[in-house]
């Protein structure tokens, strides 16, 4: 028996049943819909223990109004389409925007698909979508870079971590790492929160170690103590400065073994974001310090699917956004 929808007498009898102590099969059987369709109603609306007939009655029909809506909504001079070609322009992904819609209003904007399935014929909305990157590739360094890294002979590696850092359930664990621009000499030093994926950045038009440090403690300035513990860094010579660093920020510093991107991943794929408005072939030292904020807000305002369609900011600082939906 395929999956069904329940009706109001039948959402009263499933209460009555639940109470008595029957088994989701054996109501189902004496309301004459599959387990699967109980199992489903129950679930959905609080739990055998939490069920209430009417209750659930009401948001079901509240779902099924907003999926009607969306389905002949899609419209580019409505508000609920302008709105979502609006975030779809600052970068967030159809997912996110029908996550965060929900998160919000509890009333879906479009889905996923109906976005994809409206923008796909569009040539000029396509290219809004989020782009696929080349895969990552080793690259080999000369004799001289080598022999600078060997020297940073005091740095301590991601094994010394402890190991709770991993599971991610506090905030204040950070991964650090730079982006270079077409030039090789302008970058965009990175700090990521592991947790809640909050970034923060800095351009540099220059890079030294020294300035690396002076702008790392920059970036943390207003970062409260409880939420700066460790930094995890790439193995780049930039951060030879670390021990400074490290005591002026009060920040425990480790570096990831070499070619060992994942254990950087937070800031891997955060650093895929950044290049999404500054992408390769990017002249770094022609960016003015305004796009780069603008950037880093949109990136922090963006909702993540692993954070319920919060977004970082929100995770980080722990308060709440509304976007209008």
């Amino acid at each position: 028996m395929s999956y069904t929808h329940l009706s109001r007498d039948d959402r009263i009898r499933l209460g009555i049943l639940l109470r008595a102590g029957l088994s989701f099969r054996t109501c189902a059987r004496h309301i004459g819909v599959s387990p699967p369709t109980v199992t489903a109603e129950v679930n959905q609306n609080g739990g055998r223990d939490h069920y209430n007939p009417d209750r659930a009655n009401r948001e079901a029909r509240a779902r099924r109004k907003s999926a009607n809506q969306c389905h002949r909504k899609w419209n580019i001079e409505n508000r609920e389409t302008k709105l979502t070609i609006s975030l779809l322009e600052i970068g967030w992904s159809p997912d996110q925007i029908a996550g965060r819609s929900r998160l919000e209003s509890r009333i879906q904007l479009f889905s996923p698909a109906t976005i994809y399935n409206n923008i796909n014929p569009d040539r000029i909305l396509c290219k809004l979508l989020p782009r696929k990157h080349n895969q990552y590739r080793r690259r080999k360094d000369g004799n001289d870079r080598k022999r600078q890294r060997e020297a940073i002979d005091t740095r301590k590696s991601i094994d010394a971590r402890p190991e709770y850092i991993e599971k991610r359930n506090r905030v204040g664990h950070w991964e650090g790492d730079t982006i270079v621009g077409k030039e090789k000499t302008a970058r965009i030093l990175t700090h990521v929160e592991r947790k809640t994926g909050y970034l923060l950045a800095n351009l540099l038009y220059d890079v030294t170690a020294e300035k690396i440090r002076l702008e790392s403690v920059k970036a943390f300035l207003n970062i409260p103590g409880n939420k700066k513990e460790t930094a995890t860094y790439d193995n780049g010579t930039e951060f030879a400065d670390w021990e400074l660093t490290e005591r002026e920020l009060a920040m425990r510093i480790y570096f990831a073994h070499a070619y060992h991107s994942w254990e950087r991943g937070t800031n891997e794929n955060t650093n895929g974001l950044v290049r999404r408005y500054f992408p390769k072939g990017t002249y770094f030292s022609n960016i003015k310090i305004e796009q780069l904020n603008e950037a880093v807000d949109r990136i922090n305002y963006r909702p993540r699917k692993r954070l319920g369609y919060r977004m970082p900011y929100e995770k980080f600082w722990g308060v709440k956004v509304r976007t209008g939906m």
